[in-house]
């Protein structure tokens, strides 16, 4: 018989929960900066050319895409509050990746690391948008906004490391113990749902999204690789393109960080007033201005600096209120947990972290970073016109 709680005792429940999951949306983002400020000293460890680098991030994205269709059963079959225990395996890789003896022993690494890290990341956005339902109110996008806190905070702390010639180990070991305690305390304080998923059913199915899931996936398929290659890639490019020195090349990830938690914390209010498929509109406006922006920086002689640092916060806004939207729709499809949902629409937009990074990469080094953001940029288009068609859709369904 389940304990029946006081509405004292349930006020104080949700409060820790969301207390705890914007802990752990913070460090996720600490980390997140951690592991791309350092790319160019990675670059030196393991003597890594540009497409070095990407196949670093291709293993990652390996990783992830491989447990993907088996996220939403495990979701489904163990909640989201269980699933959060494979943070701790996450800190024990993310230790490993500077002081591996050799770059083919790093990949595995990476590899394993990307496919913890999506079982995290579904455990987290799934435990979201429980205590999202609990409060009976829109507040998915500012757990988003605090994941950018944490990684601008990250981006400052690498200026800090790195100005005081703090070894990339030692930088990692930092970031890892901080995912340990962080673990450790706030668990317990997570909200445990009842898995709908029968529990006599013991085989595990490849679910894959259909309807509007598959829709919304196509969509955060683009947003996915726009928003990863930026944020995994402006610390290099600073750094070789607009040749700031190593130490403040992070400067770069910082400013795009900030104007992506401003537009979060912004975007439940935005959401409360606009329609979700129209604001998917005006940000992939707002990203393709940004993004062309960045591209072209460099043809600007002694204005690139600004004008990068320009373009990025323009992107951050347009990117910003994008994630949140995505997961708030796929976890509130009827028949499935939140996890589930989530699960199901990053098993196609997933991939974009496959051609994202690498191609990148491959660009780079044929052409140079400058080209290889035309890329990314042709890309934002694709989301605009997708975003657009959505729109149409709603407009349609609601007449």
């Amino acid at each position: 018989m389940d304990k029946i709680y006081s509405a004292a005792e349930l006020r104080l429940a949700k409060n820790h929960a969301r207390y705890a999951l914007m802990t752990m949306y913070f460090f996720a983002g600490f980390t997140f900066a951690t592991l791309f400020s350092r790319m160019p000293a990675l670059k030196i460890i393991y003597d890594f050319n540009f497409t070095g680098l990407g196949l670093m991030e291709l293993s990652m994205s390996i990783g992830g895409l491989l447990i993907m269709p088996v996220c939403s059963n495990l979701a489904n079959r163990y909640g989201s509050k269980n699933l959060t225990a494979m943070g701790f395996i996450v800190a024990t890789l993310f230790a490993l990746i500077p002081i591996m003896p050799s770059k083919y022993l790093l990949f595995p690494i990476c590899m394993a690391y990307g496919m913890f890290v999506s079982l995290f990341d579904i455990a987290i956005n799934g435990n979201s948008i429980l205590v999202e339902k609990a409060y009976k109110r829109s507040i998915l996008s500012k757990f988003h906004a605090i994941y950018y806190v944490g990684t601008l905070t990250g981006a400052l702390v690498a200026i800090l490391f790195l100005t005081f010639n703090i070894p990339t180990w030692a930088h990692f070991l930092t970031a890892s113990a901080c995912i340990f305690t962080e673990l450790t305390l706030l668990r317990r304080f997570m909200i445990r749902e009842r898995p709908k998923k029968n529990p006599t059913d013991k085989k595990f199915r490849l679910l894959f999204p259909k309807g509007i899931l598959l829709l919304i996936a196509f969509f955060a398929l683009f947003s996915r690789v726009i928003e990863g290659v930026v944020s995994t890639w402006s610390t290099t490019y600073m750094n070789e393109v607009i040749t700031l020195p190593q130490n403040l090349a992070p400067v770069g990830l910082a400013v795009y960080a900030s104007f992506m938690a401003i537009g979060r914390f912004m975007g439940d209010i935005v959401r409360s007033r606009y329609s979700e498929t129209y604001i998917l509109v005006v940000c992939s406006v707002i990203t393709i201005i940004g993004l062309g922006m960045f591209a072209s920086a460099a043809s600007f002689g002694d204005a690139a600096f600004g004008i990068s640092v320009v373009a990025l916060f323009i992107t951050g806004l347009g990117m910003s209120c994008v994630v949140p939207i995505i997961y708030s729709q796929a976890g509130s499809q009827p028949d499935v947990t939140p996890g589930a949902g989530i699960a199901m629409v990053n098993t196609i937009s997933g991939t974009g972290f496959l051609f994202g990074p690498f191609m990148i990469a491959n660009i780079a080094d044929a052409f140079g970073l400058r080209v290889s953001f035309i890329y990314v940029w042709t890309l934002s288009i694709a989301m605009g016109i997708l975003a657009t068609i959505l729109y149409k859709l709603k407009m349609r369904n609601d007449k």
